[in-house]
């Protein structure tokens, strides 16, 4: 957090964050359809309506925004 005024963490990630996704996506019921496919935690929060601890839920990042 000494480093936060250099960053930008606007859309930063809590480890809390990546458990609740990895959760919802262990108990879907289509959890197969998502096999052997690249995915982005934020993205399936927005898909899942989960939110970090804070109450944010962070925008997924495309390589162009990178």
């Amino acid at each position: 957090m000494r480093a936060a005024e250099y960053l930008d963490l606007r859309n930063s990630e809590s480890p809390q964050f990546l458990g609740r996704v990895i959760a919802a996506l262990a108990l879907a019921p289509t959890i197969m359809a998502k096999s052997g496919k690249v995915l982005v935690a934020a993205q399936l929060a927005m898909d899942y309506g989960i939110t970090d601890i804070d109450g944010k839920q962070p925008s997924p990042l495309t390589l162009d925004q990178v």
